[in-house]
């Protein structure tokens, strides 16, 4: 089973958002939307600048190394282990430019039984806010672990 002793933790991280690393992400998920791409036309549509995509929050937690942080904590066997489920709640949009503070809590492990033996289920919930102090985004991950 995964290190329940590490049950709440909650790991701190801040992360500039630049445009750079939204057109990376838009390229490499052929994403073509002109939103993501082209200030005056995101403008046209009533965005403040280009916005970031649905699942841009995945960057920061990787780039951070939160992520490996928190299965090297919970001594989770990366070559066992699998991304099973995301799901994201907006509050606001996530320009370039915003400087975003993450806290990601460990908030649920069990154990079940499966066809192939026992599996480790973690439920991870990552809060973002943004410089002026307000949640832009909700992110909850599962991650599944063979035992």
């Amino acid at each position: 089973m995964a290190n329940k002793i590490n049950m709440g933790k909650k790991y701190r991280f801040t992360w500039l958002v630049e445009k750079g690393k939204i057109r990376e992400l838009i390229e490499t998920i052929g994403d073509d939307n002109a939103i993501y791409r082209d200030e005056h036309i995101a403008r046209r549509q009533g965005y403040d600048n280009i916005v970031s995509p649905p699942t841009f929050c995945i960057i920061p937690l990787h780039w951070t190394g939160v992520a490996l942080q928190v299965v090297n904590d919970l001594k989770l066997k990366v070559d066992r282990m699998m991304h099973a489920e995301e799901g994201y709640e907006y509050f606001d949009e996530i320009y370039p430019g915003d400087i975003l503070t993450g806290v990601l809590e460990i908030k649920g492990m069990t154990e079940k039984r499966g066809k192939t033996g026992i599996l480790n289920f973690v439920e991870l919930q990552t809060t973002f806010t943004n410089q002026h102090k307000k949640v832009v985004l909700k992110e909850e991950m599962l991650i599944v672990e063979k035992k």
